[in-house]
């Protein structure tokens, strides 16, 4: 098949380009040279990541088993009386969603003191274990911020801002065939990391805990009012059974600390970091500034080639 004069022509082009390209041999050297010095200066000023890792299960504590006993004993009445006696279901999904959430993680800012670690740290020294701030937002000897605001925000940061900087920074993963969840917190300190994960988990079987206290006790009182009010025994009777289900749940979150999820082990102490890759670093950008100067020096040869 004869190949078509415009193709032909291009082709005899490229071919004299590629000849020429020899001529432009010094700018392909030193793009591939100057992308690898300014591959090995960012990937020598890259912090390193730490990850700490952690492991839970749902907490054997938290069992609607009673409810469901109940449910199948005194369905119909409750219906009657208006009541649901439903079960709870698995509530580790939600939990895990609502470990995400602003309002617990705004919350979870506030009492941990994140702030200065989430808007201010910029490494941390391994061989005081200390972590190093940016003097020029957050001062940690007077434990001041200094920092200049954005337009609309004030010098002091609200968690609102720390809770753009911490979501990043957390990963859950939950897998319902093995029953378990996998917590990892990346940051510059490994002291940090560590603390986050394990505080994670302190706070939301905290949350839960009193949260379902105040329920038990909202519905206590409630039943209490009904089992009064009625006169039929059988109805007495279920508000009594599902009174003493609700105080058996105050009694297992008063005494339960691990209320919604136990940890296999806490988290351990990253003492070698998860990033970033430095060689990785210097492979790609070295690849890209060369190939880019392979372009130019290809171009700069159609351009002579053409002026001839």
């Amino acid at each position: 098949m004869d190949i078509p004069p415009t193709t032909q022509s291009l082709s005899n082009a490229a071919s004299l380009a590629f000849k020429e390209i020899g001529r432009f041999k010094w700018l392909v050297i030193i793009g591939f040279l100057l992308s690898a010095g300014v591959s090995i200066l960012i990937a020598v000023n890259q912090p390193n990541i730490y990850t700490a890792k952690m492991i839970v299960v749902p907490s054997k504590s938290k069992d609607s088993g009673g409810l469901s006993k109940l449910a199948g004993q005194f369905g119909g009445l409750a219906s009657m009386a208006g009541i649901s006696l439903g079960s709870s279901g698995d509530q580790t999904a939600a939990a895990i969603e609502f470990m995400k959430s602003r309002n617990f993680l705004h919350n979870f800012i506030e009492k941990r003191e994140l702030l200065p670690y989430l808007l201010a740290l910029e490494g941390w020294d391994r061989v005081t274990r200390k972590p190093i701030f940016n003097i020029e937002i957050y001062d940690s000897n007077t434990k001041t911020w200094t920092r200049t605001p954005a337009p609309g925000k004030n010098q002091i940061p609200t968690p609102w801002e720390g809770y753009d900087a911490l979501v990043p920074k957390i990963t859950l993963a939950n897998s319902d065939k093995k029953g378990i969840v996998e917590i990892k917190v990346s940051s510059l300190s490994p002291d940090l990391s560590q603390n986050i994960a394990n505080w994670l988990i302190e706070d939301i079987n905290l949350f839960w805990k009193e949260q379902d206290k105040i329920q038990a006790d909202q519905a206590i009182s409630y039943l209490e009012k009904k089992a009064n009010e009625t006169t039929v025994a059988e109805l007495r009777t279920m508000f009594y059974e599902l009174i003493a289900e609700q105080t058996r749940t105050k009694l297992v979150s008063a005494a339960s600390d691990d209320y919604l999820f136990k940890a296999l082990a806490p988290a351990f102490y990253p003492e070698e970091k998860s990033g970033p890759s430095r060689a990785l670093i210097c492979i790609a950008i070295t690849m890209l500034g060369g190939l880019m100067s392979l372009i130019l020096a290809f171009i700069l040869a159609l351009k002579t080639r053409g002026q001839k």
